[in-house]
């Protein structure tokens, strides 16, 4: 081997030491580099975003159910057309009905004008039934309807224009009663006008008696002939009833009258308390504009008719 090939295989060889040597560091270098990154090295993907889950919706407030008060029912007519009760009912009442209101008038308006409380009863076939009822509760009056009923007189000038009669189809009778009960406002009830045929009649005054419940109104039995039935069929149909007890005016002489008025301080006193009847004629009118004005120093107190049949029937109003 020449001296040239010789130093051609020693350099050779130191160069290939020289990069051996070089390895171990250009290795923890690039191990080093690797360390350095902050890329992860990860299999793994991140999950999807996913909407939030919503908070669970409050439970409902308990409904709490209101009590029902129960609604107070309507009093019934006969006490809602009622004038006021008596302040003193420890003394002796008197009740005083007029009938035949409404077609005299001078004589209606006297009645009107006098002290009460009186109870007025008018006839369904008068003039100006509104306005004429109107003045009377102004003055503290209490109204009734005056029913023409069916007398031993046979036309019409007793007993007025469409009366209840025993010989009609009842029907007829009961398209008769509710149209003269519908002329007359704000009544707290009826009495008959006449009468003494339709007052013996069972099947008729059941059907008056009928119609007085319902629509809540009471009945007073004028009483105008003995045996009337009027008013045992109301009581027996429910209505709140009272029968007449004395005419002040069966006879038109002012002596007669005047015993009449005083029948009525006797028999209030003894039995403390008494339902008269009378007419707006001259005599009744004057002797009860004389008379009616002593009866508070008297000790007495004038009672409407309303007040007076809820005494006799045990019945309070209001309640």
């Amino acid at each position: 081997m020449t001296g040239l090939q010789r130093r051609s295989l020693l350099t050779s060889s130191a160069a290939a030491l020289a990069g051996l040597a070089a390895m171990p560091a250009r290795a923890g270098a690039m191990s080093g580099a690797l360390q350095a990154s902050s890329v992860p090295v990860t299999l793994e993907m991140a999950p999807p975003s996913l909407p939030p889950i919503p908070s669970p919706a409050p439970a409902p407030a308990p409904v709490i159910a209101t009590p029902t008060v129960p609604a107070t029912p309507a009093p019934p007519r006969w006490q809602r057309f009622a004038v006021a009760r008596p302040q003193h009912p420890e003394k002796p009442a008197i009740t005083i009905v007029i009938d035949d209101l409404g077609v005299m008038h001078p004589a209606t308006e006297r009645v009107i004008a006098m002290p009460g409380p009186l109870t007025l009863s008018w006839f369904p076939f008068a003039h100006n039934l509104v306005g004429q009822v109107a003045a009377g509760a102004a003055r503290g009056h209490e109204m009734t309807l005056h029913m023409p009923m069916q007398s031993n007189g046979v036309t019409t000038a007793w007993t007025g224009p469409d009366p209840l009669r025993i010989d009609l189809p009842p029907a007829v009778n009961l398209t008769r009663l509710r149209a003269a009960m519908d002329a007359v406002p704000a009544t707290v009830g009826l009495n008959n006008h006449m009468g003494s045929v339709a007052t013996r009649d069972p099947a008729l005054m059941a059907l008056v008696a009928q119609e007085a419940k319902a629509r809540d109104m009471l009945f007073l039995d004028s009483v105008v002939i003995a045996h009337s039935c009027a008013y045992s069929a109301a009581h027996d149909a429910g209505v709140p009833a009272a029968a007449r007890d004395i005419f002040i005016d069966h006879s038109s002489k002012p002596e007669i009258i005047r015993q009449q008025l005083e029948q009525i301080e006797v028999q209030a006193r003894r039995h403390g308390h008494v339902i008269a009847i009378g007419h707006p004629w001259p005599h009744t009118v004057a002797a009860l504009e004389e008379w009616l004005p002593t009866l508070q120093a008297k000790g007495f107190e004038l009672w409407p008719l309303s007040a007076m049949v809820a005494r006799r029937n045990g019945l309070t109003i209001g309640a």
